[in-house]
């Protein structure tokens, strides 16, 4: 949950888009919700009824009214024996044979229905319901009456359709008489003259008149439209439909679009706003970091795990939140139609779920496995990339490939096992839900075939179920990935917090214009516990020295550089600079007052100018240039360079030799001005002529300067101020170059075996030494 909080802190800054962004996507995301809904309205609403006839007509001729009156008088005596007389002139007959009864006074014009339980008066009359049972009633009297409030519209609209059906050639005695059975919307008209009977409704504001089953006409109160066969509405309605559905998913591009748009573009700033964070964290950490850190490992946490998180961060939990909505409504809407299937079809929720908790406690390890792995490619190749020169030089291009083939594999084998739990995860959820879903056909057919369920409703609640399951499905995907980016949180979360081992007080103190004084008292230091690298260091170098630090590998040359520079704070002991205790320097002021040129100098992509000006950004062209001389670097920038100082040196470096270099290297030191100067084996591994252009330059900028020198090769140091011979990590002696030789120990042994051609010292080099 913590990672969460801190993962969602990278989009407050976004949060009025991502709440639009998060609107859009639940709208769009109840898309399915809408052809399922059309598709009930248009089965129950249009098609269904429209294969039924739209109205039944009974022809009455004078046997049928006989055979009428006969059934008039049983239904009478029926009744009677429930202890209702009903008057000579009331005739009787059956709407719903055993249930429901018509019954009309022709003397009082009063009109009744009367089922088993209720007995209702002008029941189309929506103003007023009178409601009795049949229990205490004994006599038709005892009911309320009143007038038929229609009436005066019923003449009306009796008139009006004589006419209509006069200019259509069918004629309505004056006996014909008009009778509602639907308050507003279904009449019936019988002719007693001619004994016939038609069946007039209303619909869409017309009213449709059937006679027999033969022809159809369509008319308003107003003006009349001939049909010579039936007119269903059901056309008008599919062109409306058609519109309403045009119109839909025209908006529905519209949004969808906008959607996309909104939240790609704050997806895109929290991987932005991520990114920035984890590679300004990264600037601040300490070396140790680095060093203990593959370049790879921390490229894949980079890319691919903020990466990930992104994806967490938007698309995941949009897709959480959509789906939660979707189902939610899907449910409700289920629910409403029948609550009864609704329950049957979650009784499989369970078992889905359970299959996802079996498997996904699988899956966690094997995620965090696999970005551990594929963390070990990315270091194996930006390896074979970076050395490629030394690969190559010693023929171990095989090696590496089976190195990165060996490392692939077992990638490749972890995926396949994450995908294949997966698929397994995905079908056993599959089977249960093919069970849900014939459960739910079976059940649902046998409510369609009871009458409690239309065949849209059950068609549609179909769809919703399996578009139900669908949330489910997405949740338990979505958790996957979940899992997956909690392994890329802690990676990068892990880094966010790693602490700089090197801290900064809050009262740091900025050195400004510094003397260059470097002193160390009883410094101790060991980058891990039980191997200690120094051992009570103590020494001084007053302004503009150069100090010189001789000796064999791994005896602390260059862990004191490390500690001039603050790369690392000494366990035991303390440093100072103009009487300044380094702990409690400012870091930024301290390096800006340092400069260091290393054996192999790290030169960015980029132009000769921009890696000289990293040593003072804001240093005109012309400063350039001048540094530039000073290191001896112009010459071969105008005069080999193809483009001068626009050149691009390529990455690291690579498109130019060691002593070119070296020396856009010196001059990008130059130009700094450092108080501080540190060389590491600069002039190493170069050439008899690159080393003396390099070493005049170097010899011009350690004018004045302070400098520490940490040299394999003696001849660059004979002129140091002080030279110190460590072992081991401990200072075994120190002097002149002189007073070393004189002492005729550990120096001037090594000084014996560097300066021996065949079995003596060359005396010029002696002479050179003594100068």
């Amino acid at each position: 949950m913590e990672k969460f909080i801190r993962l969602f802190a990278y989009a407050k800054p976004y949060l009025p888009k991502l709440i639009l962004g998060f609107f859009l996507v639940v709208l769009v995301g109840q898309s399915p919700l809408f052809m399922p809904l059309v598709q009930k309205f248009v089965i129950d609403d249009l098609l269904i009824p429209a294969n039924k006839p739209l109205a039944s007509v009974n022809l009455m001729f004078r046997d049928d009214l006989d055979n009428q009156a006969r059934l008039s008088n049983r239904l009478r005596q029926e009744f009677e024996a429930e202890g209702i007389s009903l008057s000579p002139s009331t005739e009787v007959s059956i709407e719903k044979p055993g249930e429901k009864w018509k019954l009309d006074d022709t003397e009082t014009g009063q009109k009744y229905r009367i089922n088993q339980k209720v007995f209702r008066l002008n029941r189309e009359f929506q103003k007023e319901k009178y409601l009795e049972t049949l229990e205490g009633v004994t006599d038709l009297s005892e009911l309320q009456r009143m007038p038929d409030p229609l009436r005066k519209e019923f003449d009306k609209a009796s008139k009006k359709l004589h006419k209509v059906f006069k200019d259509r050639d069918i004629l309505l005695s004056s006996k014909a008489i008009v009778s509602v059975e639907e308050a507003d919307r279904h009449w019936l008209v019988i002719d007693r003259a001619n004994e016939k009977q038609h069946t007039i409704w209303k619909e869409n504001g017309k009213l449709y008149v059937a006679d027999g089953e033969i022809k159809v006409y369509a008319a308003t109160l107003e003006y009349a439209l001939l049909g010579h066969e039936f007119h269903y509405p059901l056309v008008d309605w599919l062109i409306i439909i058609l519109f309403v559905i045009v119109v839909y998913y025209a908006i529905f591009a519209v949004v969808s679009y906008l959607c996309t748009y909104v939240m790609t573009w704050v997806s895109q700033r929290i991987l932005f706003d991520l990114r920035n964070s984890v590679f300004s964290h990264l600037q601040s950490l300490s070396m140790q970091f680095y060093e203990s850190q593959g370049t790879g490992q921390i490229i894949s946490r980079v890319r691919e795990d903020v990466a990930s998180l992104r994806n967490l961060a938007t698309e995941t939990t949009i897709r959480i939140v959509t789906d939660a909505v979707t189902f939610v409504l899907m449910l409700g809407l289920m629910l409403y139609w029948n609550w009864k299937l609704t329950l049957f079809s979650l009784l499989i929720f369970p078992l889905i779920i359970g299959n996802y908790h079996m498997f996904i406690q699988r899956l966690s390890p094997m995620w965090r496995q696999w970005r551990h792995k594929w963390a070990d490619i990315a270091t194996g190749m930006y390896e074979a990339v970076a050395g490629a020169k030394v690969v190559k030089a010693f023929h171990r291009e095989r090696y590496h490939e089976r190195q990165l083939f060996h490392n692939m594999r077992e990638t490749l084998e972890s995926r396949i096992k994450i995908e294949a739990t997966q698929t397994a995860m995905g079908r056993v959820a599959l089977f249960f839900r093919s069970i849900g879903r014939a459960g739910v056909l079976c059940y649902g057919g046998y409510l369609v075939i009871q009458g409690d369920f239309t065949i849209g409703a059950m068609l549609a609640f179909y769809q919703f179920m399996e578009r139900l399951q669908e949330p489910i499905m997405n949740l338990i995907r979505v958790n996957t990935q979940i899992q997956e980016a909690m392994i890329s949180a802690e990676r990068v979360f892990g880094l966010l917090d790693s602490e700089p081992t090197v801290e900064e007080s809050p009262d740091a103190i900025n050195l400004t214009n510094i003397r260059g004084h470097v002193k160390f008292e009883d410094v101790s230091f060991h980058y891990e516990p039980e191997n200690p690298v120094l051992h009570n260091i103590n020494l001084e170098a007053k302004p503009g020295m150069m100090v010189a630090l001789v000796g064999p590998s791994g005896c602390g040359k260059t862990t004191i550089a490390n500690l001039i520079s603050r790369f690392y704070d000494p366990v035991e002991g303390n440093i100072f600079v103009d009487e300044y205790n380094l702990r409690d320097v400012s870091i930024k002021s301290l390096r800006n007052q340092m400069g260091i040129v290393l054996q192999d100098n790290f030169l960015f992509a980029g132009s000769v100018t921009e890696n000289i000006r990293f040593g003072k950004l804001g240093a005109t062209d012309e400063e350039v240039v001048q540094a530039a001389l000073a290191a001896n670097a112009h010459q071969f920038i105008v005069d080999q360079l193809p483009e001068g100082y626009e050149t691009e040196v390529g990455e690291r470096g690579m498109r130019l030799s060691g002593g070119q270099k070296q020396r856009i290297a010196i001059a990008r030191t130059i130009l700094r001005d450092p108080r501080i100067l540190i060389l590491d084996e600069a002039t190493s591994n170069l050439d008899t002529e690159s080393e003396s252009q390099i070493q005049e330059a170097l010899d011009r900028l350690m004018q004045s300067r302070t400098s520490f020198v940490i040299a394999h090769r003696l001849s660059t140091i004979l002129n140091a101020d002080m030279i110190i011979a460590l072992k081991e990590g401990r200072i075994v002696e120190f002097g002149t170059h002189e007073q070393l030789l004189d002492a005729d120990g550990m120096y001037a042994d090594m000084y014996r075996k560097q300066f021996k051609k065949t079995d003596s010292i060359d005396d010029s080099s002696w002479q050179i030494d003594r100068r």
